[in-house]
């Protein structure tokens, strides 16, 4: 008996591939060592994640926003209107007020210091690593800012311990200490070329061509310094949303897949079966064909003709030829697939999960269709003091901790101004009963009035900075007895004052003879 054979060939497309064929070099691979820091992570793949994510970029960019956006201001750090200050020490704290304003508003010449601040918390977040370059004046203080592309720094190993001065105040004045402290090198490669910088405070002086500290130095080859903001406590930092990685890479693939889908869209997935026969070799190139062509608009309308040869049947006489009838059946295998649906859904779980390693709720991202005003302001006041707000603390400490001893300021700081959540209208309702019990006076409200107005209002003087319920109880008093505005009238200098409270007794006058 004989032995019948089945043979099977799979069809499928060719060079639809849409993975990247790029070759992530690493320029220091050759370099690291006890000298250079090897980073845990490919950082240049690091800094094109925001165009391989349909989530990422919008997380970082609510962080820009939300921490930089709203700009520099300085504030003291106590109360100038004390009465119990000088009038010294009140000139001195207004004169660091402007020193500080100028500083910020000079520390970049092309961009707001904002907007360079930015650039290196964008990379930050996404490599966990963001540079700034500090540039310093001729009295050697700080002067100016410029963003360093992280991806091409690397960090050195710390250098032997160095007596470094600092600036401290004790009881309310200035003292000078000294500290032991180790700094670390960098250094930046682009085009093969080497370039090192110092750690911020580093009173050394550095060649910056060799990274090796040389008093003799030459001015135009002398190191500048870096500021280095990180995520973590290594010496490189970590992105936050690294531990997501593998289901950002998966919703890539989902993209890609469904991509597909789309581009060959009228294709089905199949299973040709041919009972009692063969398919032709010009039919099986046909196929292959067919597949190769799938794709396309000019394609969605193409036929499948296939033909198919019958097997001769045995043990019949010689002459005597009979063909088996061929079948040729196409099954489809739609309904096995995974339907679209679910690579969504997966697609959402990994959105969700990329903002949760922020924790920023769908307002920070756009996707805000089950929001209400009460869930909005929610949702907005708990990511202001959860998130915002910490790491605008951490970012301004450490530029307050670094700049101002060098600019020798002690009363004034720098801070970064957040949003302002409250409705003018329901603080002033709010205020309604304060306000008639006598407890709030003119100038407690003339910033409210300002933020109403869209402007800046002076504070009244003291005469006329007094509860409403006292000025109420006076004009009452005044109006039942009209002698006495002359009486105050001879307290107030100037004629048109003497005139302005005749005509207010004319007024009274007249509505009691009425």
């Amino acid at each position: 008996m004989s032995q019948q054979k089945l043979n099977v060939r799979v069809f499928k497309t060719e060079g639809l591939s849409v993975n990247s064929k790029q070759i992530y070099d690493d320029p220091f691979q050759s370099s690291y060592g006890d000298d250079i820091v090897q980073p845990p992570y490919n950082l240049k793949e690091l800094k094109a994640i925001g165009e391989y994510s349909t989530i990422i970029q919008q997380c970082i960019d609510a962080y820009k926003t939300n921490i930089v956006g709203f700009g520099f201001q300085p504030e003291y750090v106590f109360d100038v209107n004390d009465e119990t200050l000088s009038v010294e020490e009140k000139k001195a704290a207004e004169e660091e007020w402007i020193r500080l304003e100028e500083f910020i508003r000079y520390l970049n010449y092309d961009e707001e210091a904002e907007t360079i601040l930015g650039y290196a918390l964008e990379d930050r977040e996404k490599m966990g690593n963001g540079y700034i370059e500090v540039l310093r004046d001729s009295l050697n203080r700080p002067a100016g800012i410029e963003y360093v592309d992280g991806q091409y720094m690397r960090i050195g190993a710390r250098t032997v311990p160095e007596e470094v001065e600092y600036f401290i105040t004790e009881n309310g004045e200035k003292k000078q200490i000294k500290r032991w402290r180790t700094f670390r090198k960098f250094v930046q490669m682009i085009n093969g070329k080497k370039v090192y910088f110092k750690e911020y405070g580093d009173p050394r002086i550095m060649n910056l061509a060799n990274g090796k500290f040389d008093e003799n130095t030459p001015e135009n080859l002398r190191a500048t310094e870096i500021i280095h903001f990180k995520i973590g406590s290594g010496t490189y930092g970590v992105p936050r949303w690294i531990g997501h990685i593998v289901h950002l890479y998966g919703a890539r693939k989902a993209e890609e897949l469904n991509y597909l889908y789309f581009k060959q869209g009228r294709h089905v997935p199949a299973v040709i079966t041919v009972e009692n026969g063969m398919l032709s070799e010009d039919s099986y190139t046909a196929i292959q064909e067919y597949m190769n062509g799938i794709e396309g608009v000019e394609n969605a309308h193409k036929f499948l003709l296939l033909e198919a040869e019958g097997i001769e049947q045995e043990g019949l006489s010689m002459g005597d030829e009979k063909i088996t009838p061929v079948k040729v059946e196409i099954k489809p295998l739609a309904e096995i697939l995974q339907q679209d649906a679910l690579f969504l859904e997966y697609d959402q779980k990994s959105r969700d999960k990329i903002r949760s390693a922020f924790r920023l709720p769908p307002l920070y991202t756009g996707e805000s269709q089950d929001y209400n005003k009460a869930t909005a302001d929610t949702a907005r006041k708990v990511t202001e003091e959860q998130v915002f707000q910490p790491e605008r603390n951490n970012i301004v400490g450490k530029l307050n901790t670094l700049f101002l001893p060098d600019l020798n300021i002690f009363n004034v700081r720098l801070a970064l101004k957040g949003p302002n959540f409250g409705d003018p209208l329901e603080t002033a309702n709010a205020l309604t009963p304060f306000i008639n019990a006598g407890a709030a006076v003119p100038n407690d409200l003339r910033d409210l009035l300002g933020h109403l107005l869209g402007k800046e209002l002076e504070t009244l003087p003291d005469e006329y900075n007094v509860p409403f319920p006292v000025v109420l109880n006076s004009l009452q008093q005044q109006q039942s007895n009209p002698l006495a505005l002359l009486t105050k009238s001879k307290a107030m200098p100037g004629q048109n004052e003497l005139i302005n409270i005749l005509k207010d007794l004319r007024d009274v006058l007249e509505e009691i003879r009425s």
